[in-house]
């Protein structure tokens, strides 16, 4: 098994991609911590989990400060060592910059960027003191380019890669590893969750990726060549979905046409 010995701890763990790393990464020997808001959704997740080490399930609001403090605790008390600290809790957003109200701007970043940065400075102190780790952090093509109807999302992805970067770099010597995950067109429920300018859920929608990589085979990339080949941006999607990215960094302005389009159909 690839990851026998390992402790992981994965937020937004109770759907989507967190749901699919579980999974994976359990059947992979990984001892489990699950993290989210939805207690029973990470019972069923638990559930589901094939594995042969302890998955325990650790449910908090990670933006309540005095809650992470405690569930950070609750896990290092039981833990020995946490290997992998998976940021994948996040939210979505579906509302032009305009129409946002500025308290759900705040929320997203607040989620979105403040909440893992938060929860990392918790549990690096031990990833130091045992000799080294892994942060993983679910990031979106949304990270790396403009996407139309998702300013403060974009703003709050970007933010990720500049503060991670920084942290790879000044705990290197520490043997501290860091990998971005740069995703698009992989299955979830983000299209419904994701917050709209009044702060309200956007909701069931036919604009929704149902057509995407199941989370599982992603995963199974995260595993590989996340946490065994610990690629520092690891970019996962399928190619249609990922077509942006490559016109963003070859040809701006055909990019900057191609979103102006997108943003076209959204509004349709």
């Amino acid at each position: 098994m690839k990851l026998a010995g390992k402790t992981i701890w994965i937020t937004g763990a109770s759907s989507g991609v967190g749901e699919g790393m579980a999974r994976v990464f359990h059947r992979e020997g990984a001892t489990l911590i699950l993290s989210g808001r939805r207690h029973a959704e990470l019972q069923r997740v638990r559930g589901s989990c094939t594995g042969p080490a302890p998955v325990h399930v650790v449910a908090f609001d990670l933006t309540d400060a005095a809650a992470r403090e405690r569930a950070a605790a609750d896990v290092l008390a039981r833990c020995p060592r946490i290997d992998v600290l998976v940021n994948n809790a996040g939210i979505g957003q579906r509302s032009a910059a305009l129409d946002t109200r500025p308290e759900v701007e705040r929320r997203i970043m607040e989620i979105d960027y403040f909440a893992p940065v938060m929860l990392t400075k918790l549990v690096l102190p031990r990833m130091i003191a045992q000799g080294g780790g892994h942060l993983v952090v679910t990031s979106s093509v949304a990270g790396r380019h403009a996407v139309p109807h998702h300013s403060s999302y974009c703003a709050a992805k970007h933010a990720l890669h500049g503060y991670f970067d920084t942290l790879r770099v000044e705990h290197h010597a520490d043997k501290i590893d860091v990998t971005m995950l740069v995703i698009a067109g992989v299955k979830s429920n983000v299209f419904q969750h994701a917050l709209t300018g009044d702060g309200s859920e956007y909701g069931a929608s036919t604009w929704d990726n149902s057509g995407g990589m199941p989370a599982e085979e992603c995963a199974e990339r995260v595993l590989n060549e996340g946490l065994i080949g610990k690629e520092y941006e690891l970019v996962i999607g399928i190619e249609t979905a990922l077509q942006a990215l490559k016109i963003s960094r070859s040809d701006p302005r055909a990019f900057v046409e191609r979103m102006t389009g997108m943003m076209r159909w959204m509004k349709k």
